[in-house]
């Protein structure tokens, strides 16, 4: 399934956005930027292909350029081009890649997301929940990994400002107004809008409403990870009902009817319930969710695919197909299909596919488990802790470090016209590149060998036998 639609990809569209896999083509949809082979490049390595994984990094290093005046989408750019980046980045180190002395704290695609990041356009003021909210996975990554707070910063003030403009009883709208602060939309939900805010701020709740859309069938999963198991189970087999009676998920859902919406009839390949039962068979063990994976495999195999890739459905009611394939089909949907049915991969904590080390035995993963970013992209905690240590321990480490040659100079006669002595970078100074400059890699970095340790303070590796 994969490489059908992934080679279709590279035969028929690259380096356009995305496939049209009915007329065996390509278009720009989200700023033209070979979207979908960035948010394909970490399935590569998830499905154990490291040679292409590989040969498309270095490939997107050398096609894509984000100076460019485009009509991007903010939030799609960052779940979709940021994550993707930072996600591949970080896994370089099992692909076999050539690493920079400096990783996980340097490398040519962390450079791209950053590049990418501070590339971002200005948008209109009225925004979705989600368009606020969604960016604190990414921008903290980055921060953590470069050293520049600028990101984090950012992320984490859009979502202080955002949480104070919730309802009396706890509640935030759909759409506001970034400038005047008021909700120009007031629904509540965990649907289109709101559903990556809830992702990452993981909050409780419940849901009642009398029409569901395909975009909260990520909910079940969010419950099981709260571990609110009985309610996730439920509202698992009520999208599980519908997945039955039409194929896939409608985009809308009419509870009281029992039918779709008007006009919102389509399935555009989602993950969301496939990523729900994912979670719930690591949670449960219960192969329940192996035969939600099976009737979604049979489902995209009979009624979307297509000679150049799959297509999006545009009517569940009589299977008609739309002349789109989003890169979320690969990045997501497929990604999630496919550790539904491998508990022992790495990303699960198990040993299977890229878990070798790279070849200066560079790895980082097993300390801390993974975080997957709202569109599948996982992120390495360990890693962000190794590149982010406190600003104060890196100054008292970098002071000792530099002490004793000081000392050295000191004693010998050389005049001191003749030395040059490259200035201590204090914490505060700024990593703006001038014109020209190139990033040169930290004083401290992250230790280069496998990552298999429980603690890594100030650079050493502690095991269970120190």
């Amino acid at each position: 399934m994969f490489y059908h639609a992934y080679n279709s990809y590279l035969d028929n569209a690259f380096p356009y956005d995305e496939l049209r896999p009915l007329t065996c083509d390509g278009q720009d949809t989200w700023g033209s930027f070979s979207l979908t082979l960035i948010d394909a490049l970490d399935t590569l390595l998830v499905l154990g292909n490291q040679t292409e994984f590989q040969r498309v990094a270095s490939l997107l290093q050398d096609t894509v350029d984000f100076d460019v005046d485009v009509n991007a989408s903010v939030f799609e750019t960052n779940i979709r081009v940021v994550g993707g980046l930072l996600s591949a980045h970080l896994l370089s180190g099992r692909a076999g890649m050539q690493l920079e002395p400096g990783w996980p704290c340097s490398g040519p695609l962390l450079r791209m997301a950053d590049d990418a990041a501070r590339k971002f356009p200005t948008e209109t003021p009225v925004t979705c929940t989600a368009g606020v909210g969604t960016f604190i996975l990414e921008f903290a990554t980055l921060s953590r990994l470069t050293g520049d707070p600028t990101f984090e910063n950012a992320a984490r003030q859009a979502l202080r400002a955002l949480w104070k403009t919730r309802s009396d009883i706890g509640l935030v709208g759909n759409h506001i107004d970034i400038l005047s602060k008021k909700w120009v939309a007031q629904d509540a939900g965990i649907g289109a809008g709101v559903d990556s805010y809830f992702e990452y701020l993981m909050h409780k709740g419940t849901v009642s409403m009398p029409v569901f859309q395909s975009l909260e069938a990520f909910w079940p999963g969010l419950q099981s990870l709260l571990g609110n198991l009985d309610s996730a189970v439920r509202t698992f087999q009520n999208y599980y009902s519908v997945w039955r009676q039409f194929g896939g998920l409608p985009e809308f859902y009419s509870i009281p009817q029992g039918y779709t919406v008007d006009k919102r009839e389509g399935y555009p390949l989602r993950p969301e319930l496939i990523e729900s039962a994912m979670y719930l068979f690591r949670a449960t063990g219960d192969h329940t969710y192996l035969q939600l994976g099976l009737d979604a495999l049979e489902s995209i195999e009979k009624i979307t695919r297509t000679p150049c890739g799959y297509a999006s459905v545009k009517d569940l009611r009589d299977h008609q197909l739309d002349n789109r394939m989003e890169s979320f089909f690969l990045a997501e949907t497929i990604k999630y299909l496919y550790l539904l049915f491998d508990p022992a991969h790495f990303l699960h904590g198990g040993q299977r596919r890229g878990t070798g080390p790279g070849r200066r035995g560079a790895r980082t993963g097993r300390a801390g488990g993974f975080i997957f970013n709202t569109e599948a992209h996982p992120l390495d905690p360990a890693a962000l802790y190794c590149c982010s240590r406190h600003a104060q321990d890196r100054q008292e480490l970098r002071d000792i470090l530099l002490s004793l040659p000081k000392e050295k100079k000191k004693s010998r006669s050389k005049p001191a016209a003749t030395r040059t002595e490259d200035p201590p970078h204090g914490p505060s100074e700024s990593i703006a590149l001038k014109p020209g400059e190139k990033k040169t890699p930290p004083l401290l970095s992250c230790p280069v060998q496998p990552f298999s340790a429980r603690l890594s303070i100030l650079g050493q590796v502690f095991t269970d036998n120190t």
